[in-house]
């Protein structure tokens, strides 16, 4: 960029902190979203006996495992059930269906993960469901609140 305007390209000290610091602004939502995905995750164990873990670390872990499988899927795999659908019955789908097309792929991913760590613990499919389900309800319910603070200004 710095040869297209004819400007002097940024000595190597600004590069120096500016590298970590262009990192940090990626890693620190994904670590900010893992702890708080992980924090859920503790007060669900809590809450009920569907779900277990043996360490804090391990939930963390997992909590990053599935912030990558919910971005993965949000991104390719239910956009392309979605079109799939749309093709076989020929119409549009409504937003509750591609809602439970959501909850019931999340639950797939939070089931699988689950049996991939040795120290996560999930009684079954439908315990992932009901995670699953709470999950998106309070995620709903975040974004009333947000529309609702926002109508107000």
């Amino acid at each position: 960029m710095d040869r297209r305007n004819h400007d002097e390209p940024a000595p190597w000290q600004v590069k120096l902190w500016l590298v970590p610091l262009l990192a940090l602004l990626i890693l620190a939502p994904i670590i900010g979203f893992a702890f708080l995905y992980s924090l859920f995750f503790y007060s669900f164990s809590e809450i009920s006996s569907i779900m277990d873990y043996e360490q804090y670390p391990d939930l963390l872990v997992f909590s990053i495992y599935i912030i990558v499988g919910f971005l993965i899927f949000e991104t390719l795999i239910n956009p392309l059930i979605i079109a799939v659908i749309r093709y076989i019955l020929n119409r549009q789908i409504s937003v509750y269906a591609k809602n439970a097309i959501t909850i019931i792929a999340d639950s797939i991913i939070i089931y699988l993960l689950a049996g991939l760590f040795k120290g996560i613990f999930i009684e079954s499919i439908w315990a992932a469901l009901s995670v699953s389900v709470f999950y998106h309800i309070f995620e709903w319910i975040l974004i009333w609140a947000l529309g609702h603070f926002k109508k107000k200004d």
